[in-house]
């Protein structure tokens, strides 16, 4: 069981309350918080660091089979149906971001919805659009479930996450990578064949990752 554990913040110019960030993890205080975004997001954006170890404050729940992760800090600040959305600008937003989106385009009956407020531009979108609308869904009982995670590259305008999951489908376990890019929040960059992310290759160990996942 994951704990949550939110305490007040005092915000001096605009009196609002949030959540603390991750224990012992040190803060960079190279960005300041983030004032409100267009689309309404308030999130504190000073920790960017790249996590070494697993995100704390963080709860698992599943979505069409797959536990994806949450966060009262980190993000995803508002879930409206299928979209997830509202991710802090840091290292950790983008992970979150990544493996949310990646998961509920490849499974959502409402992908297309998905696909338009949450991807960005280009020739993977147009891709991934014909390729899922030709494809099927894995069954849940043969998804693939995170396992760890490493950030590859980030900027404050990109970045490359790998991730290697439970895969029953694939006998084992597999890795990939994820990228995102930022346009106001995070969105998924598809590959031009048209997946959310690179072809899984499977591997043997966790080496080089960090342990995360949920059920």
């Amino acid at each position: 069981m994951f704990l949550r554990t939110c305490l007040p913040v005092v915000a001096v110019v605009l009196g609002l309350a949030g959540c603390t960030g991750e224990g012992q993890e040190a803060a960079s205080s190279a960005e300041p918080a983030s004032p409100a975004r267009a689309d309404g997001c308030i999130t504190d954006d000073s920790n960017q660091s790249i996590p070494s170890t697993a995100p704390r404050q963080v709860y698992w729940k599943r979505f069409k089979g797959v536990a994806l992760p949450f966060s009262p800090v980190v993000g995803p600040l508002d879930v409206k149906g299928d979209i997830a959305r509202c991710y802090q600008h840091t290292p950790r937003g983008a992970l979150f971001a990544a493996v949310q989106i990646s998961v509920r385009l490849d499974r959502s009956a409402g992908w297309q919805k998905i696909m338009e407020r949450q991807v960005v531009e280009g020739e993977g979108k147009a891709a991934y659009a014909r390729v899922r609308a030709a494809g099927q869904v894995v069954p849940a009982a043969k998804a693939a479930q995170i396992a760890g995670f490493r950030i590859v590259s980030y900027t404050p305008e990109s970045a490359v996450v790998g991730t290697v999951s439970r895969d029953p489908a694939r006998g084992g376990r597999t890795a990939r990578t994820l990228t995102v890019k930022w346009e106001g929040d995070w969105k998924l960059a598809p590959t031009g064949e048209g997946s959310t992310g690179s072809a899984p290759e499977r591997v043997d160990s966790l080496s080089g990752f960090v342990f995360w996942g949920g059920f």
